[in-house]
């Protein structure tokens, strides 16, 4: 795959060490999809265990956690760029 991989923009891009802007702003896309999936994730486990008739605490934790860093993140980039 590394073989192949070499002719690939893409693969290359993602690869270097100093990316240019576009691959820069890919990953940090990829980033952000990262964290909403892993996000919709734990909400959904939260509330399977609410509704198993469990306390759900440590699925709560994670999702506080996750909200609490996309406001902060939120509002540190609204008044930065």
């Amino acid at each position: 795959m590394v073989l192949l991989g070499r002719r690939s923009e893409t693969y290359q891009g993602l690869t270097e060490k100093e990316p240019d802007e576009r691959f820069a702003r890919i990953a940090g896309r990829a980033w952000a999809g990262t964290g909403v999936v892993l996000t919709v994730g734990n909400l959904s486990a939260f509330i399977g265990e609410l509704a198993s008739g469990r306390s759900g605490d440590p699925y709560f934790w994670f999702v506080a956690t996750a909200a609490i860093a996309y406001v902060t993140f939120a509002v540190f980039w609204s008044r930065h760029t």
